[in-house]
């Protein structure tokens, strides 16, 4: 054995819940501010819901939207990161099969490859937790 790497595994897979989460959430805060916030977004996007079927689109529309502007914050200060990641990985199931399940069937990844990637990423943060570099969490911790 070439040398000691029980400290040196858990630190890189801490670093990396620490990227994941904090690159979904800007992805995600993006999206959910360009809707909440610029005019005319939020009714073209319950449009878009109505042309779709969803039910309820304007109140689906603001949930989506406040959903990808609040979870998301917690991702970044790493607290309550699997009870945020329900709803974000809930909105983005919609999004992959329902917005994008034409594409999703014809495998034209680079339509729903995004949403896929942010789900599968909610997932995985849903699982493992925010990780060691969060709120309440030690960056040293023994395991």
């Amino acid at each position: 054995m070439i040398g000691n790497t029980e400290k040196i595994y858990p630190l890189w897979g801490n670093l990396g819940l620490l990227v994941l989460r904090l690159f979904v959430a800007y992805l995600v805060i993006e999206a959910g501010y360009g809707k909440l916030f610029t005019e005319g977004r939020i009714e073209g996007f319950s449009g878009y819901l109505t042309s779709l079927g969803v039910p309820f689109p304007l109140i689906s529309a603001y949930l989506a939207a406040l959903t990808e502007f609040f979870a998301p914050m917690f991702y970044v200060i790493g607290f309550g990161t699997r009870l945020a990641s329900i709803p974000l990985a809930v909105t983005y199931a919609v999004d992959t099969f329902v917005a994008h399940g034409e594409d999703v069937m014809a495998l034209n990844y680079s339509e729903f490859g995004i949403p896929l990637g942010i789900l599968i990423s909610c997932l995985v943060i849903l699982i493992y937790g925010a990780g060691s570099f969060s709120v309440g969490g030690s960056a040293d911790q023994e395991e």
